[in-house]
């Protein structure tokens, strides 16, 4: 029985920028209010004051002058200047300088990633695969009020054994079903344990570029998953079949990467399984990829087959998992009304979606680098306006907390806002007791602003205890010692939890660098297209984009994806919308056709572009184009498949 599960999901994703400058204010205005905070005539006021001092150093007359330091100070930290294809091995911050919002750390992540998916010495399989018990058998099991409270707020309270692949965002609901469970499953079945030589090998050439667009490969790669996985084959790309990856950039970013996949995105199979299959290429025991019939050919006892097209999903990988699919919710909006896909299409959709999120699971660090150097051209200004007000407003707000406990406790003004002796209590043990409190509350409120004034928006960074030591610099005594504790209590444990479980659960609303939001991804195809499907104008995408403020009043942001410079030219037009897209060429009107265009093009540029339009929160666009679909299959297992999708020419998906 087909299950239709369509309900109004229309509404943006909930924002995912970094909250530490709203945290901190709120937190400094309620404890400048509370009659409830300890504090002593003396204590702590120093060390604050210190800090306010060193905020403001970075901070001049005019903002704009600091913002425009600071996107410099960032360009050079993150080595977006030059002519480097990979990021720095170390990000070095001037003293005073936060880490960029926006940007991510691209060589330390990436190691991250890599040791995420590296096994044990024993071959026992990450953590992540595992899973982890329900909260309330964790706290339990002595994980601490902390993780519990941490795991309540997540949104995603899973059952025992449920795997919790690290590039899966958001909660199970906003994701397509099992999303988690048949990432772990791909994982399992592309890295087995081993040297790989008791496996059987699909070894797929990537199809070539003269018939194919950059979505339509990475499709038809999904497909030869599915064909591998069906056949109990793993998947080995050949290693100089993507032609797309034959540049200088990935010739300079790693040795043996040029014509690999892995220039920008991480590696399909273990290292293993790639050598064997290279060597199997050298000793010419395959025949020719191309023109065997794929399904014949994965079918076959052969250990080892080489295939160079399948394009077919008739027999798609989705029945491994039962039925799942059918309960995919309908976010795809065509002509005002949620459109629900017939089951053979759903099916498609949810094992495309699946196997473009795994081969596309993680960018390269050159792909991240690449990205990290378009945001910036995008966001960087607007980042660092934000920044340069945050310390500002944290300048101000320390300079008169610090005012506010080194007042007399016995002024009214002190017993408001710091709290006085109780009555009575005075030359007793209370009166010791109550004194210790107020230094304590003094000093975890410094730890607590040094922290504040180094927030890390990277998802996979948390404070250190080195990081800290900078900033405490400028403390001493017991108030420095609170400070150091409280960015090594951040790292405590795995996860990055301490002890009061406020970086944890902060986390997990930091989960992708900073973009203006609420931003919608609008992508307008165009040029050579027309033979493939009707296009639409770029006032019909804009149409049908200004339906979406309704569900987003403030709604101004958007992230453009096109290939004409014509629709570049008319969007700068537009005052009631800011644009952003990415620095990649252009097709002029009338010049040289779309493949002209693609040899001018950088495809890391282009694979950035589609990066980050699947962070955005409202999507607009043509699913009769793979680049759309693309967007669009990202977007339903990033934790934003209930942002919705409005779809220019839904019929031609």
């Amino acid at each position: 029985m087909m299950r239709h599960r369509c309900r109004s999901y229309l509404r943006p994703s909930q924002p995912q920028s970094h909250v530490a400058s709203a945290l901190t204010l709120l937190l400094i205005g309620a404890l400048l209010s509370s009659p409830s905070l300890p504090a002593s005539n003396t204590h702590g006021a120093g060390p604050l004051l210190a800090l306010a001092q060193s905020a403001s150093q970075f901070l001049g007359d005019a903002a704009s002058q600091e913002a425009e330091a600071l996107v410099k100070a960032w360009s050079e930290a993150y080595g977006l200047w030059g002519e480097s294809v990979l990021p720095p091995s170390a990000i070095s911050l001037p003293p005073g300088v936060p880490a960029a919002p926006h940007l991510e750390d691209c060589a330390r992540v990436s190691a991250e990633r890599e040791a995420a998916e590296r096994r044990g010495a024993g071959g026992e399989e990450p953590s992540w695969t595992q899973g982890a018990p329900r909260r309330a058998e964790a706290a339990a099991a002595g994980a601490g009020a902390a993780a519990a409270a941490a795991a309540a707020c997540s949104g995603q309270e899973h059952g025992e054994g449920v795997p919790q692949p690290p590039w899966i965002r958001g909660p199970d609901a906003a994701n397509l079903p099992l999303t988690r469970v048949v990432q772990r499953d791909i994982w399992r079945h592309q890295f087995p344990l081993g040297d790989c030589t008791d496996k059987r090998l699909l070894i797929a050439k990537w199809p070539t570029p003269g018939g194919h667009g950059a979505g339509s490969q990475v499709h038809v790669m999904s497909a030869m998953l599915s064909l591998a996985m069906l056949n109990n084959r793993v998947l080995v790309e050949d290693p100089d079949s993507y032609l797309r990856a034959r540049t200088a950039d990935c010739e300079a970013a790693a040795v043996g990467h040029n014509s690999r996949w892995d220039c920008y995105f991480f590696p399909i199979t273990s290292v293993e399984c790639r050598r064997v299959a290279v060597q199997q290429l050298i000793t010419n025991t395959l025949p020719e990829c191309a023109g065997v019939r794929f399904e014949e050919a994965a079918a076959s006892d052969a250990k080892f087959v080489c295939v160079g097209m399948a394009n077919s999903m008739e027999s798609s990988a989705a029945s491994l998992w039962g039925d799942a699919y059918l309960n995919t919710t309908c976010t795809v909006e065509a002509e005002g009304r949620l459109m629900p896909l017939a089951p053979e299409l759903r099916k498609v959709h949810w094992w495309r979606a699946q196997a473009v999120r795994f081969i596309m699971r993680w960018p390269s660090a050159h792909l991240c680098h690449v990205t990290n150097q378009e945001r910036h051209r995008a966001f960087g200004t607007l980042s660092a306006n934000h920044v340069a007000r945050f310390l500002q407003t944290q300048s101000e707000a320390l300079s008169a907390l610090s005012h506010s406990i080194s007042a007399s406790p016995g002024t009214a003004t002190a017993a408001a806002n710091a709290g006085a002796t109780p009555a009575g209590a005075n030359g007793t043990a209370a009166a010791t007791d109550w004194e210790a409190r107020r230094r304590t509350a003094a000093d975890r409120l410094v730890a607590l602003a040094a922290s504040f004034l180094s927030f890390h928006p990277d998802p996979y960074a948390t404070p250190t205890a080195t990081a800290a030591s900078d900033h405490s610099a400028s403390l001493s005594g017991d108030a420095a010692a609170a400070a150091a504790a409280a960015a090594a209590g951040a790292n405590g444990g795995e996860g990055g939890s301490g002890d009061n479980g406020n970086d944890a659960g902060w986390s997990m609303l930091v989960q992708e660098p900073y973009m203006p939001r609420p931003i919608a991804s609008l992508h307008v195809r165009g040029t050579d297209k027309f033979a493939e499907m009707g296009l639409s104008s770029l006032d019909s995408h804009i149409f049908h984009m200004t339906r979406l403020r309704p569900h987003a009043l403030h709604l101004q942001h958007v992230w453009l994806n096109t290939e004409t410079q014509a629709n570049i030219d008319q969007v700068k037009e537009l005052a009631s919308w800011t644009f952003f897209y990415s620095s990649n060429a252009r097709q002029q009107d009338g010049g040289g056709g779309l493949r002209q265009y693609e040899r001018d093009q950088s495809v890391a540029v282009s694979f950035a572009s589609v990066l980050i339009a699947a962070q955005c929160d409202l999507f607009v666009g043509s699913l009769g184009s793979n680049w759309s679909r693309l967007m669009n299959e990202l977007r339903s297992t990033n934790g934003r498949l209930l942002a919705g999708f409005v779809a220019v020419n839904f019929g031609e998906w």
